[in-house]
């Protein structure tokens, strides 16, 4: 089979983007040609990951926020008539494929993966007929997590083209890893270590992490991993609750997983998310998760790790204080989020996909 990505940025630190690795990985190493295409570039990227894996990479443009040029939608005419199925993520590519599938001869199916329960669009009550017209184009829609599926059942209406396919991580990579050595991250080894790994944009809440902390003891840590624009914000915010010494900023790294399996807590503090990889992880590491009570989140987490209400730091140290006194508690709560991570694969997530394309086929 012949597919297609396409994809707004390859970055690094995006999850649809990593899913789409994934995917990729998965398709190619079943005897398929896969090509990926971004709309623009923004380092760092999985493309020399994809090429590795034999998998073509295309830039439409190699500056970093042209996601709105109307050459797209002519270089996508002409590039998706030489496939089978076109599988999309994230806006803007989502119009930009539908527009050119519209206005050409080709015969590929469209797929598209919704990847977040919410996006500025929805707001917007002028789009909603262009949004229900760019969306019918698609011969499948899948939703992340029942709560995607949900948001965009009462959005656009449920038109018999929607599909639930849980996000999956490698957990084989997870459970070979071994955990960091804290010094080699400034963490004492007789401190509780909290970590959470996410970008630094406003769909995140690391705030409220550093404010919790403020509330616990001398002997609990927080170190944060990925980037953003809001990084410098947040340390600044540390720094203001004097917190410099317990509050440790890594930046993007490539030891994740050995990052989580040397912590004692995961938390993902967030305003909405689809699926979050980043709690799947934590859980198949051994720990107990903690996360906001948001869409997304709690698909993943309810039942399993322990839900906190979203901006709300005294719950979430009461949550974590608990954690460190009960350590009965401790364990069964990392025991139930090591058995609910181990039904996120990838493997499953990718064979999903594969009997999906071939239904539409």
């Amino acid at each position: 089979m012949r597919i297609l990505h396409v994809i707004p940025q390859l970055c690094i630190g995006n999850g649809a983007a990593r899913i789409l690795k994934d995917l990729a990985d998965y398709q190619i190493a079943h005897g398929n040609l896969v090509t990926v295409v971004s709309l623009s570039a923004k380092l760092p990227s999985y493309d020399k990951d994809l090429e590795n894996l034999g998998c073509k990479v295309v830039y439409l443009e190699n500056r970093r926020f042209s996601l709105y040029n109307p050459k797209f939608f002519f270089q996508l005419i002409k590039i998706i008539r030489e496939y089978d199925v076109v599988h999309v993520h994230l806006f803007s590519a989502l119009y930009w494929v539908a527009l050119a599938k519209f206005f050409s001869s080709a015969s590929c199916k469209l797929v598209l993966t919704e990847h977040s329960s919410f996006n500025n669009r929805q707001s917007i009550k002028i789009l909603k007929p262009i949004e229900k017209f760019i969306y019918s184009r698609y011969d499948a829609i899948v939703a992340v997590s029942n709560s995607v599926y949900e948001c965009f059942k009462y959005y656009l209406g449920d038109t018999g083209k929607w599909f639930i396919i849980n996000n999956g991580i490698k957990i084989d990579d997870i459970m070979r890893c071994s955990a960091i050595d804290r010094e080699k991250l400034n963490v004492p080894n007789n401190v509780t270590l909290i970590v959470q790994v996410a970008r630094f944009e406003s769909q995140k809440d690391q705030k409220t992490l550093i404010k919790a902390l403020s509330l616990l003891s001398d002997d609990f840590y927080a170190v944060f991993v990925g980037s953003g624009s809001l990084l410098a914000e947040h340390n600044k915010l540390a720094q203001n609750l004097h917190l410099s010494d317990r509050v440790i900023f890594l930046g993007m790294r490539d030891d994740v997983y050995s990052i989580l399996k040397t912590s004692d807590i995961v938390v993902m503090s967030s305003h909405f998310e689809g699926f979050c990889l980043a709690a799947a992880e934590g859980m198949v590491a051994g720990k107990p998760i903690v996360a906001s009570n948001v869409d997304g989140l709690r698909d993943v987490v309810a039942n399993a790790g322990i839900l906190f209400s979203p901006n709300d730091e005294v719950e979430l140290a009461s949550c974590l204080f608990k954690l460190k006194k009960d350590k009965n508690y401790y364990n069964m709560i990392a025991n139930k989020c090591k058995q609910r991570g181990l039904c996120f694969s990838s493997k499953k997530m990718a064979e999903s996909y594969w009997r999906l394309y071939n239904k539409l086929m």
